[in-house]
Order: structure tokens, then C-alpha cells, then sequence
């Protein structure tokens, strides 16, 4: 484009006789041009005397590092190759009617061992990429086999984080299926609740007291799950009706939960039979590429039948509502999960289901990427929705609590690691404790005898204790033979299922048993962990609680969809975590059963005697896990004690008076430090005084330094008539004054002594 200006003569106007590399004619630049849009950058190398190619014998291949570039409009799939100082493209793709005359080059260009390439010549083209449009010199070379893109068009196309982009794992995927990755999905065909013949209905005629500072937070939560579709109101009158239950949390949001025990007592399963996770793992042979996929709130994304929608109902304070989507709380959900995923991926090679986790692998990148997005393109097609928990691409990946990389099968560390990890005992109860591990799996190696015997010499009763190299060898010896995978059972979803989980004051045990086909039971995993130091001031019964859900979460992998029985030593635990109300529990116990609400199990007492496994992870537990789940769970218990408090009909001023009358009585003293330490093992040990706690000692709790028996008062013995007066003010019924001191207060006969003053 000439200028014309007094100070731009025409004759002297640099432009004069150049060419326009946009539009081939002369007078003007290529930055001035408006025959076409304004171009991003101009790449000129040509005043190097030489240029590296690199790499000329590259093979075409998928290869996630190759992008197509429109070339004067025309496509090319060039590798990107930040090596190259220049943008070459083979001899076969030149095209003088489409790229114009070559010129001759006026570099060397030179390739591998700087050895210098045959260059055909060189042709100016427009390269675009998206938006970004760039001029550029393009090399013609003879021996070439896939065309190259150099780095300062890799720069000025922008390529590089594009790139970067694609290389981060999920990304791209995330770009290609996006349906997948945003909101709550929704499959085809909906859940229909069986029951079993005889089943009595179950409904309350009255919600849980929400406290007020939570008030306006359920509504909006109930908003919230009505708009997604998961939840209704419901007007019609309906057998079935629980209760909800909010849990508060640290960051101020809320969880709702239903409590469908009675439900769940009368819900028949599916019998939807898991495939044996060693014919799983026969399917891996070769695979060193892996994916896990993980789908968003999963159960939420099955619609519920219509006819099943009445038996979700539970009542709030606002109102009833009932289930669209299948809830949590059923006991059947993750079998009838677990059935549709493996529908909904039958027939892909590569990919398997169990559980609620979906493995895609293949025997190498291309392979996989090929197997992945056919399970994403069912996925798709299928209306289910993935979340943020998803890993892809890996060389290893945990999945039935085995690592699984290109070397093979191996079993988790974090499960070694229970067993490694005991430390050696340092008298004859430390031996007899790990002997018992022995007895557990001695008939699964011929030379465990042989191994322990220094170790069973010492539990004899003439011997004296003595721990020199001859036991310590036998130690290491004998626990490196325990904590070969070898030795463990291979899971079976068939077989009928124990776990026991024991605590000590200072760590947590289990072991998942499993019957075999000869009748005995063999160990399938053992696990084992250190308490925090917040756990370790729990209640005995707390930790007890958390030693049992600990342990199921853990083993969820092997647990969700099966039926199995738990051991516990703990008698309380029978009531409190099986079919007791959940309104009657306290704060942190309530939190645990939540936990275990998507579990199937029936829970036995078991003497300590034959929780010996269990007991000797518990005494020699390895490091706390590096989680930060009980340290949620023990904000959120806070959090759901100082509202406990605040929701007490009394005034602060009454409230530090029954404290400080608490601090003073005998009797809640010895109450007090039980919560703290333990209750004793038989009710015969404890003081007469204490005998008509010991049937509540499970609900006895220290919140904010009030005695409580769940959400209620412990009134010490010289309060009490004060309280029973207090009550009656007013003269009310009979009636009231109960469920006054229902809501309020409490001690052993607190009702009867109602009953006798009205």
C-alpha cells in the first residue's frame, strides 16, 4: 500500500518493488496487506546460513504430539517437533499448483548427526491454526516421511500450551465427550424396590427437630436436591416414612440423610453375582496402560420407579418428600449399580466393572486411548455423567486392593505395610499376640512350623523369657513368609464374609475373612493403623465404633454389594450400630452408622479371645493413614455438639450451674472419667450406684463439658427434684411434662419419677 505523504515520495518508498507474500503483488508489505485479514506473526528464519531438522525417518502413527495446520488453506497433519528450526514438508505432498514455485534455499538444512538433507527448495505459505493465521518458509525435503513443524511455528501458532493442554491426563477426553463431565446424569430405565412378602410398613408421624441456626440451610438444601430432580414432595398418605437426619459440616454446608434401616430390614436384594476378583485380574495379562473411572453421586443418576418413589418418603419439618432417584441408603443400590455400569460397558474389550469402580486398560498408549473412548462413548449414549476422582492414562493403578502396572499383579503396600511393620515384641504377650497371626494362616505354608519354632518356645512355661539373634531371625523370617501375597486367600464375592476390627488405646486392627470350599476360614486382607491423637481421647466405645467402620470403608472395595457379618468384642456395638434408631444415637456414633449406612451386614459379638488377628494389628498398628476424613469427622462432631448445646432448653446461666453441680457429684464424676477412659468390661465391677447407668452407657457423652445422655441433660441427683418441679410448672398433664423431660433432661427413672409427681 503506497503512502502518500510529502515526506514518503513514491520513488523512494521501500515497498516500491517488493512482493507481498499475502497477495503476490509488488508496492506493498505483507503487514500492510488488505487483500486478506491481518495476519498474527511473520516467521523468517532465512538469515541463518543453517538449519536443524532432527529426526527425518519418523513414522506416522496416532501420537497425541501431531496437530493439522491449514497450509494456504489446504490441510496438513504435521508433527510438532521443537527440535526443528525450520518447517519442512516430504517431496511427495509438494504441490507446485497448490504451494506456487519452489525457490532455492538459502540454508542448509541439516538432519540427524548434522548430516545435510537434500532440499528440494523452499515456498512462503500461510499457516493457520484456529485464529492464529502466521507466513512462514517451508522447507521441500527429499527423504522426509512426515511433514515437521519447526519451533518458531510452534511458537507463533501458540502450539505449546495447546499441547501442554492435551498432555495434562483427562483433558482431552474432558474436550471430547464434555456431556460426560458436567452435571448429574440420568440412564434409561428405571429402579423398581422389591420386598419381601409380610413386610409391616414403617412410617413416623413426626421430623426430627432441625436446630434453628440450620434451618434455612435444609431448606435450600431440599431446594437444591428437588431442582436436580432427586428428591419430590409428596401429599398423599403413605405407609412408609423415615426420618431425616442433617449433619452439620466445618465449612458451614450441610448433609442430608435418611435413615432407611426399617426399610432396608424388608428390601429384597438383587443376588447380582460379582465376578471373583482373580478372574478379574486373569483379564489384565499384558495391560500397561490404565484408566479408573468414577461416576458423579452414582447412585443418583438411576431413576427410582415410580411405584418405589412412596417408600423413600421421609418427613422434614417443611414438609414430606420422597426419592426420584435411587437413594443411598438402600441396601441394594450398589448391587443394582454395579449390574447397570456392567450393561451399559458389555461387550468392550478392555474394561471392566466391579464395584462401583470402572478400570479401562490396554497394552499400550493407542490401544487404551481406543478402549477409553468407546467406554466414554457408551458412557455418553448411556446418560451417565463422570467426576473430578477420575484417573487416566496411568502406568499403575490400584484396583481391588491390588497394584497393577505393566510388571504384574502385586498386592497393595498400605496392606504389606500392616504386617512389615509390627514391631518386634518385647515380652511373652507381645509373641503370643504375633503366634496368632500364625495360627490364622499357618496350613497356607509348609514351612511356617518350621519357622516359629524359637518363637513358640518362649510361650512355654518353663521357659524364661530371652530375645536374642535365634529369635530374631525366626521373627524376620516368619513375618516376611505372612506378608507374601502368596499367603492370602483369594477374594471371592461368593463365599461367606467376616470382618472383625478391634481398637487398642493407640490403634486400629481388622482382617477380612473368607470361607473356603474345605470349610475354614482364611485371611483375604489385613489392615491395621495407628489412632490420631484426637482419636485416642475417644470413648472405648467410640473407638470401638471407629475401629468397625474404619475397617468396612477400607475393605469397601471388597464389601459393597455382599452380604457379611462383622465381629466385634464390644457388646454395645450390636444395638448401636445395627438396627437401633439413629435419633437416639450420640453425635459421633450417629456419624459412624451414617458411614455405614451403604453396607449390608449383620453385626455379631465375638469374645476377645477370637479376635486375635484383629487385636494384634490393633496393639502393633503401622503409621495413621495420611487422610484427612477423621479429622473432618471429628470438625463436623464438633460442629454438631456446640448446636447440640445451643438447641438445650436452658439459659446459659442454668446451663453453668448444672455444670458446675455435675463437677461436684460423685456420681457424675465416675461417669465423666468412663466416657473418657472406658467403661469396664462386666457390669459386676462397677459401684452399686453406677448399676442403672450401665445400660445407657453408650448415649453417656461429654459435650462442651456437659454431661449428656444423647441430646439430653444428665441431671445429677441433687438437681432433681428441682427439675421435677420445674417441669410440672405451669400444672400441665402428664403428657407434656413427659415430653418436656423427654426433649430436655435425663437420669435413671427420670420418667417414673415424672409419672409420680403428676
Amino acid at each position: 500500500m503506497r503512502k502518500k505523504s510529502p515526506q514518503h515520495p513514491w520513488k523512494l518508498c521501500p515497498a516500491r518493488e517488493a512482493e507481498c507474500r499475502k497477495c503476490r503483488k509488488k508496492g506493498h508489505f505483507a503487514t500492510v496487506c488488505r487483500s486478506v485479514q491481518r495476519l498474527e506473526a511473520i516467521v523468517d528464519s532465512s538469515y541463518d546460513e543453517s538449519a536443524f531438522l532432527g529426526t527425518i525417518q519418523t513414522q506416522k502413527q496416532e501420537n497425541l504430539w501431531q496437530q493439522k495446520i491449514l497450509v494456504n488453506k489446504e490441510p496438513i497433519t504435521f508433527k510438532i517437533d521443537t527440535g526443528a528450526a525450520v518447517t519442512a514438508i516430504p517431496a511427495s505432498l509438494y504441490s507446485a499448483e497448490k504451494q506456487g514455485k519452489l525457490k532455492d534455499s538459502k540454508k542448509k538444512i541439516l538432519g540427524p548427526n548434522s548430516t545435510p538433507l537434500k532440499v528440494m527448495g523452499t515456498f512462503s505459505a500461510c499457516l493457520q491454526k484456529d485464529k492464529k493465521r502466521i507466513w512462514q518458509d517451508i522447507y521441500v525435503v527429499t527423504d522426509l516421511v512426515m511433514p515437521l513443524l519447526g519451533l518458531p511455528a510452534i511458537q507463533s501458532l501458540q502450539l505449546l500450551q495447546q499441547v501442554a493442554n492435551i498432555h495434562k491426563p483427562g483433558e482431552q477426553y474432558k474436550a471430547m465427550f464434555p456431556k460426560v463431565f458436567s452435571g448429574l446424569g440420568k440412564l434409561e430405565g428405571s429402579y423398581k424396590i422389591k420386598l419381601s412378602e409380610g413386610a409391616v410398613p414403617y412410617a413416623l408421624s413426626a421430623p426430627r427437630r432441625v436446630p434453628l441456626p440450620l434451618v434455612e440451610k435444609v431448606k435450600l438444601e431440599l431446594h437444591r436436591m428437588e431442582e436436580m430432580g432427586v428428591i419430590r414432595r409428596i401429599e398423599e398418605p403413605t405407609p412408609w416414612c423415615a426420618g431425616m437426619v442433617v449433619v452439620p459440616k466445618p465449612n458451614g454446608n450441610i448433609r442430608i440423610c435418611v435413615d432407611l434401616t426399617r426399610l432396608n430390614e424388608n428390601v429384597c436384594r438383587e443376588r447380582h453375582i460379582l465376578p471373583a476378583v482373580d478372574e478379574t485380574l486373569a483379564q489384565l495379562e499384558g495391560a500397561a496402560v490404565f484408566s479408573k473411572l468414577d461416576a458423579t453421586s452414582g447412585f443418583w443418576q438411576i431413576p427410582l420407579h415410580e411405584d418405589s418413589e412412596p417408600l423413600t418418603t421421609f418427613i422434614t419439618p417443611f414438609g414430606r418428600y420422597c426419592f426420584r432417584r435411587l437413594p443411598f441408603g438402600i441396601s441394594s443400590a450398589p448391587e443394582h449399580f454395579q449390574l447397570r455400569i456392567s450393561q451399559i460397558i458389555a461387550g468392550t474389550t478392555g474394561a471392566l466393572c466391579h464395584a462401583d469402580d470402572v478400570l479401562v486398560f490396554g497394552k499400550d498408549q493407542k490401544e487404551h486411548n481406543e478402549r477409553l473412548c468407546e467406554v466414554l462413548k457408551k458412557f455418553e449414549e448411556a446418560g451417565l455423567t463422570l467426576n473430578d476422582k477420575c484417573v487416566f492414562a496411568v502406568d499403575r493403578v490400584k484396583f481391588l486392593g491390588h497394584t497393577i502396572s505393566a510388571q504384574g499383579i502385586e498386592a497393595d503396600e498400605d496392606k504389606i505395610k500392616a504386617i512389615l511393620n509390627m514391631p518386634e515384641p518385647e515380652n511373652v504377650e507381645g509373641v503370643r499376640r504375633f503366634m496368632g497371626m500364625v495360627n490364622y494362616v499357618g496350613k497356607f505354608s509348609p514351612h511356617l512350623p518350621t519357622l516359629t519354632k524359637p518363637l513358640r518356645d518362649l510361650l512355654r512355661n518353663d521357659n524364661t523369657w530371652t530375645w536374642d539373634a535365634q529369635q530374631k531371625e525366626a521373627f524376620a523370617k516368619v513375618k516376611k513368609e505372612l506378608s507374601s501375597p502368596a499367603i492370602l486367600a483369594q477374594y471371592s464375592p461368593n463365599s461367606e464374609t467376616i470382618v472383625s476390627a478391634d481398637a487398642s488405646s493407640y490403634g486400629l486392627g481388622g482382617v477380612l475373612m473368607q470361607k473356603q470350599k474345605n470349610g475354614e476360614w482364611r485371611p483375604v486382607v489385613y489392615i491395621s493403623r495407628s489412632l490420631t491423637p484426637t482419636e485416642t481421647r475417644y470413648a472405648q466405645i467410640e473407638k470401638e465404633a471407629l475401629a468397625t467402620t474404619w475397617a468396612c470403608e477400607r475393605l469397601s472395595a471388597y464389601l459393597l454389594g455382599l452380604e457379611f457379618t462383622v465381629h466385634t468384642d464390644h457388646k454395645p456395638l450390636i444395638s448401636l450400630l445395627g438396627n437401633r434408631p439413629i435419633d437416639d444415637l450420640p453425635p459421633r456414633i450417629l456419624r459412624f452408622r451414617l458411614r455405614l449406612l451403604r453396607y449390608k451386614y449383620n453385626i455379631m459379638y465375638v469374645p476377645g479371645k477370637q479376635l486375635v488377628t484383629a487385636d494384634a494389628l490393633s496393639r502393633a498398628p503401622s503409621g495413621p493413614e495420611k487422610s484427612t476424613e477423621n479429622e473432618t469427622l471429628e470438625d463436623e462432631c464438633r460442629v454438631f455438639v456446640d448446636l447440640i448445646v445451643q438447641q438445650i432448653p436452658a439459659t446459659k446461666t442454668k446451663l453453668k450451674q448444672i455444670q458446675e453441680m455435675q463437677n461436684e457429684d460423685l456420681t457424675c464424676q465416675q461417669l465423666r472419667q468412663y466416657t473418657q477412659k472406658g467403661w469396664p468390661d462386666h457390669q459386676k465391677t462397677v459401684s452399686e450406684h453406677l448399676v442403672p447407668y450401665w445400660s445407657h452407657r453408650a448415649d453417656i457423652h461429654v459435650a462442651n463439658g456437659i454431661l449428656l445422655k444423647g441430646e439430653r441433660i444428665l441431671i445429677p441427683k441433687p438437681m432433681q427434684r428441682e427439675m421435677l418441679e420445674r417441669l410440672h410448672q405451669g400444672h400441665q398433664g402428664m403428657t407434656k411434662c413427659i415430653a418436656r423431660a423427654q426433649q430436655s433432661i435425663w437420669w435413671p427413672g427420670v420418667i417414673r419419677d415424672v409419672r409420680e409427681l403428676v
